[in-house]
């Protein structure tokens, strides 16, 4: 089930959560330690969902500082008020259950852990101490810092499975998101999410309605397929908001997650087993070149990935970058014969210079490191040149294949001019759609291509890689534009 988290901070904020929240949610969470306080009955009135008292305490995360038999008759109150669960801590579990029985009071209990340490947790220790306690529902959270600790998340809720014991395991922070997002799959009780008009009760907390309404978390199976977005960072991207609706009206049983990843070999360890696909961005576009059993002939020029599919012979790697981007650029000029200077030496940089060449342009790379651009170029036979010897090349058409611009650092620019000769430039950057970089180009009356129209059409055929569903660039950008308005500017938050 998907659990809403009410977090007020004022009663009135609390009831207005409750009431925007609750058809996204199965149950609700009322966490006392957020709210002010207000008798539980007043917070209570009008939930027509079975709901959980939670007063998490300084110590495991929460906001409550007072005095110990104070929280928790504050929660043997709840109970008395009809709460179908209180959420307890480990460490005050002992003293909880004396409370209950000696004011006659029985509850269901979810008793928890929460590690906010550097360290991920002992998950067999974690879980049987926990387990000991016999519980209701036994509950772990701890902070990670890499999507590969999704696989301990995996480890505790299957010793639980083996018990029959209902259990809940979340990763917190942007790492762990897609712990919040697979739980059914990966066999936990529940998830929570963040209230509409609220604020999440922990890090990476996924709003409710982005998880009900895009991810479908609460109807997922282990039948369903998972894909995802490898990279660091990745909270910028909006491929989760593309990709989860086409494979929704396609009746594909699909979902798309988000990878922070920064150490690929454990990734690959300990959670690509339980992938069917991948999208694969900055900075492992050339390092998962490694991991793959067979490419296709334009990732194996390229020397990248962007595209990886779980085939019985291992993973497979392709490139949708390259052709994605020259059509882009193509529907507007054609390159051949034509100087074009591309900014950056990275993987995006490797992929678009290589099908530039193949479709007879003249390729130059620049890049503030002259050692990776005269490498990237020896590699494919191409130019390079200094950064700062941008303007004595004369390009036709100027592209941004490096980071510089991209959300949040939105007011930097690869190049602080664009040389006169510069009919086309091109940024593949998608957010913001209109970089700075491109609006100087802009100012200039040039023929601008966005990130966005490079993104739709590489995203075509990579859908149809992952899944076998074929979708149009047109789908895509529509899409593309409905996440857009979506999110509030800036901030990757979702409008309520």
């Amino acid at each position: 089930m998907i659990i809403v988290a009410i977090t007020g901070p004022t009663p009135e904020d609390a009831r207005r959560q409750l009431r925007l929240s609750s058809r996204y949610a199965q149950m609700v969470e009322f966490r006392l330690d957020r709210i002010a306080d207000s008798p539980v009955g007043d917070l209570i009135r009008g939930c027509r969902k079975p709901w959980i008292a939670t007063c998490r305490p300084v110590r495991e995360g929460g906001t409550y500082a007072g005095d110990e038999r104070g929280r928790l008759d504050r929660l043997c109150d709840a109970a008395k008020a009809g709460a179908a669960f209180v959420d307890i801590e480990l460490d005050a579990i002992r003293d909880f259950r004396a409370l209950l029985t000696s004011h006659h009071v029985r509850t269901r209990l979810i008793v928890s852990r929460h590690c906010f340490d550097q360290q991920p947790p002992d998950i067999p220790r974690t879980y049987r101490a926990l387990r000991a306690v016999r519980a209701d529902v036994v509950k772990l959270s701890f902070m990670a810092d890499d999507a590969w600790q999704l696989s301990l998340v995996r480890m505790f809720l299957q010793l639980a499975r083996k018990d029959k014991q209902h259990a809940i395991a979340l990763a917190m922070g942007t790492a762990g998101e897609a712990s919040r997002v697979l739980y059914k799959m990966l066999g936990g009780w529940a998830t929570y999410a963040a209230p509409e008009e609220g604020e999440p009760s922990a890090p990476g907390q996924v709003p409710a309605r982005i998880l009900h309404t895009i991810y479908h978390a609460h109807e997922r199976t282990r039948r369903t397929k998972v894909f995802g977005l490898v990279g660091n960072p990745v909270g910028q991207s909006k491929g989760v908001y593309i990709h989860n609706p086409l494979y929704r009206s396609a009746g594909f049983d699909g979902v798309y997650v988000r990878f922070p990843v920064v150490d690929t070999a454990r990734f690959m360890k300990d959670v690509s087993p339980m992938v069917s696909g991948c999208s694969v961005t900055l900075p492992h576009k050339q390092e998962m070149v490694r991991y793959c059993a067979s490419c296709s002939p334009e990732a194996a020029a390229i020397g990248a990935v962007n595209t990886l599919v779980h085939r019985r012979t291992g993973w497979h790697g392709a490139n949708t970058d390259a052709k994605g981007a020259l059509v882009a650029i193509e529907r507007r000029m054609k390159v051949a014969g034509k100087k074009l200077v591309i900014v950056g030496a990275g993987g995006a940089a490797r992929a678009i210079a290589a099908e530039a060449k193949h479709r007879g342009a003249s390729v130059v790379i620049v890049n503030r490191s002259d050692t990776h651009a005269r490498t990237l170029a020896g590699e494919l036979g191409v130019g390079w040149a200094p950064l700062l010897e941008l303007h004595d090349l004369n390009p036709e058409i100027l592209i941004n294949a490096t980071p510089v611009g991209m959300w949040p650092d939105i007011q930097n620019t690869p190049v602080d001019a664009i040389p006169p000769t510069v009919r086309l430039v091109f940024d593949a950057i998608y957010n913001p759609s209109m970089t700075r970089f491109l609006t100087m180009g802009r100012d200039r009356g040039l023929v601008v291509i966005t990130g966005v129209e490079m993104y739709a059409q590489q995203a075509v055929e990579q859908i149809r890689l992952l899944t076998g569903i074929r979708v149009s660039a047109a789908q895509v950008r529509r899409r593309f534009e409905i996440a857009s308005a979506a999110l509030a500017p800036g901030t990757g938050k979702v409008r309520t």
